[in-house]
């Protein structure tokens, strides 16, 4: 920790770093620039640094270490906030003018790096992790009863809420700058909403370009001074990276799921994963799926229902075990080139009005209490086309659980926690998107903004930094986001069938076994979650999957409790 005063202010700043880029003392934190009146600690790894290096230099800079990081602090000398604007990578950072005593945090444009902060009126506090908030005495308030719905209805809460009133998760793409007692937020970034004033390609333009620009995407996140491993899921997400940093991957690491019988067929996932190591040569852990605990709370102090947490933490555990430092995830894939089976029943249901029909649909399908997971989709999407407009239609999808479950739960009226209410985070990011949009691309905005900060790659931060491992996500490459923005849904789907462009690419790369694959999600067998309790208004695995929000927030509720009347 470094303290730094002026004019009667005072900045303490504090990090542990886990040494990717450049190993040596030069690059510890802070970093500073050659007069050391910029200091800055910083999170994440900057893919574009290398020419932002060259930039620099080429106007006289002089670099002090090998560190990404640096190139920050050469550049804001030159443009000041409008630097964070160039870079092209995952952070979170927090720079301190030393001589104006201003303090500016700012997190990467898609949210792949946290950064949670609390403020009194006079002082700022701000940490990676909410629990590292709490213990620096952060005024975070009390619980949030609209956070908590949110959890409920989505199995996590989107930004910039968080389970306490008084602490906030700094949205994606936005900075605060702290001057004498005083905040600004603002967004500096916008890449999703800004890509409408760039013309649309065409599909052979996305045919042509896409396996290029998937490849140098993995590449620039190939940066590191460490070996690179891969969580490897078997899918065609993961499976495509293994095949574009193939010569350069130490191992890869799986949940194996061997002996496991079920719906789910998990079991060919690890099928999968043996037959990409036979096909590539890269070595692999399987790491044994029979001791996933559901119910835990994640040790940053964040709340996820979604069993993939414990999956990607007990990998990250064996990774960290074996040395390594940096995996790459899958992750923003099916976000990014409309996989999901919403992405494809979203816009139809936006269509269909079928109002007191649909919902009547939905009640029937979930009487009959069959387990088959195609009674389970047609239950949602029946729902779904009961409302009034696309918006709602795709909510549904997204959602668990309807605000008489919610309030019973948390005990408050249902107009606390109606659906307008814990929809607002998705509300407010639907209405910037572009009218002119079609729903598909509306709703991969929705998710590229709003779900995956939220939830996919919050969990893969918290569950890899528990075990010091940095997760990068190549899908989420800011120029790879930028150009598929512009894409076609022409070029994304067909015959009902999504994310074509990487199915296509997977066809001539990998092994026909693997391209053909179904989308399967990164989980836990069903039976490990709790049974819905009675009265759920939905049934199937969405009532588990309430029940097991709902036990974690009692949970949450008591540990809070405790903690608090604990003496200090």
């Amino acid at each position: 920790m470094e303290e730094f005063g002026t004019d009667g202010w005072w900045s303490s700043l504090a990090h542990t770093r886990l040494s990717i880029n450049d190993l040596s003392t030069a690059a510890d934190q802070p970093l500073y620039n050659a007069d050391r009146s910029l200091a800055l600690i910083f999170n994440g790894e900057i893919y574009n640094s290398p020419h932002l290096r060259q930039l620099c230099e080429a106007k006289g800079h002089r670099f002090l270490s090998n560190s990404d990081g640096e190139v920050v602090l050469h550049l804001w000398e030159e443009e000041g906030a409008d630097a964070l604007r160039r870079l092209n990578g995952i952070f979170a950072m927090v720079l301190l003018d030393r001589r104006s005593g201003r303090v500016v945090l700012a997190r990467d444009p898609l949210g792949v790096k946290p950064l949670f902060w609390s403020s009194d009126g006079v002082s700022l506090w701000f940490a990676s992790e909410l629990r590292a908030l709490e213990a620096a005495g952060a005024p975070v308030g009390s619980p949030d009863v609209v956070a908590l719905a949110q959890f409920l209805t989505f199995l996590w809460v989107p930004d910039p809420r968080t389970p306490f009133a008084n602490a906030h998760s700094l949205p994606p793409g936005h900075s605060i700058t702290w001057d004498r007692g005083k905040h600004h937020l603002a967004r500096y970034s916008d890449p999703i909403v800004e890509s409408a004033a760039e013309d649309n390609l065409t599909v052979e333009e996305a045919q042509r370009e896409f396996p290029d620009r998937f490849k140098e995407a993995v590449q620039r996140q190939l940066l590191s001074d460490v070996p690179v491993a891969l969580m490897a899921s078997g899918g065609i997400d993961s499976s495509l990276i293994w095949w574009a940093a193939r010569d350069s991957l130490a191992r890869a690491y799986t949940i194996d799921w061997t002996g496991e019988s079920g719906g789910e067929r998990l079991v060919e996932d690890t099928q999968a994963v043996q037959l990409l190591q036979r096909t590539f040569g890269t070595p692999v852990t399987y790491v044994p799926g029979r001791t996933v605990d559901v119910a835990a709370l994640p040790h940053s102090g964040d709340l996820f229902a979604d069993p993939a947490v414990e999956l990607c933490r007990q990998i990250a555990e064996a990774a960290h075990a074996d040395g390594h430092k940096v995996l790459f995830s899958g992750q923003g894939g099916d976000e990014l080139l409309g996989g999901y089976r919403r992405h494809l029943l979203g816009p139809l249901a936006g269509r269909i009005r079928s109002g007191r029909a649909g919902t009547l649909a939905t009640s029937a399908l979930t009487r009959m209490g069959s387990g088959a997971l195609k009674a389970e989709y047609a239950s949602r999407f029946a729902l779904a086309t009961s409302k009034a407009d696309a918006f709602s239609s795709y909510m549904v999808l997204c959602s668990y659980s309807e605000a008489a479950d919610r309030a019973a739960a948390l005990d408050v009226s249902t107009a606390e926690v109606e659906d307008e209410v814990v929809w607002g985070a998705h509300r407010k990011m639907f209405d910037r998107t572009p009218t002119n949009w079609t729903m598909l691309r509306r709703f991969r905005a929705l998710d590229l903004t709003v779900y995956m900060p939220g939830l996919g790659l919050a969990y893969a931060d918290r569950s890899g930094m528990h075990h010091s491992v940095e997760i990068r996500v190549p899908w989420l490459d800011l120029d790879l986001v930028r150009w598929a923005m512009r894409l076609p849904d022409d070029a994304l789907v067909s015959r009902l069938s999504g994310k074509q462009l990487s199915r296509q690419l997977a066809a001539t790369v990998l092994p026909s076994q693997i391209a053909s694959r179904p989308k399967r999600g990164f989980a836990a067998p069903a039976r490990l979650l709790p049974k819905a309790r009675a009265g759920a208004s939905r049934g199937f695995r969405q009532g588990q999957y309430l029940e097991s929000a709902r036990s974690m927030t009692e949970q949450w509720q008591r540990e809070l409790e405790l903690s608090r009347h604990r003496p200090s």
